[in-house]
């Protein structure tokens, strides 16, 4: 959804909150306008290039916050395990990401699960190797 959460909590406030229902509703017309209007585009001038140019449209929605696959590293999600090397050293998993109307909040989850995946550790100051199965944690609802 267009939905987003408070950056910082604090104490609501009347303007706040009419501020936060303008917004929904720019943002409801905006998507309206936006759908129910014909796409076009304009040639670009431009040398040997076939690159297509992404109509607002398609930009406003697929900026919003939802869940998608991002790559994370490993030693992101395990900081006290920066003495071991891990393959891959990123893992997918599917995050939170998206932009707001409102520069006052950010895009979080609201509900999480984990996964479990099987990843190879390695120990730079020996010879050994194994297979480790590791946590982490996705998001399955953003708001």
């Amino acid at each position: 959804m267009f939905c987003c959460a408070h950056r910082e909590p604090g104490p609501s406030s009347i303007r706040r909150h009419h501020e936060m229902k303008v917004g929904f509703v720019i943002q409801t017309a905006v998507a309206l306008f936006l759908l129910l209007s014909p796409a076009q585009s304009l040639p670009l001038p431009s040398i040997n290039s076939t690159a297509q140019v992404l109509m607002f449209q398609e930009v406003w929605g697929r900026s919003f916050c939802r869940t998608i696959e991002k790559l994370v590293e490993v030693v992101q999600e395990y900081p006290s395990e920066v003495e071991h090397i891990y393959s891959p050293s990123c893992v997918p998993l599917v995050r939170c990401a998206g932009c707001c109307g409102d520069e006052n909040l950010e895009c979080h989850p609201t509900r999480t699960s984990n996964v479990t995946m099987q990843l190879l550790k390695i120990r730079p100051s020996e010879p050994d190797q194994q297979y480790v199965e590791m946590t982490f944690v996705e998001h399955q609802t953003c708001e």
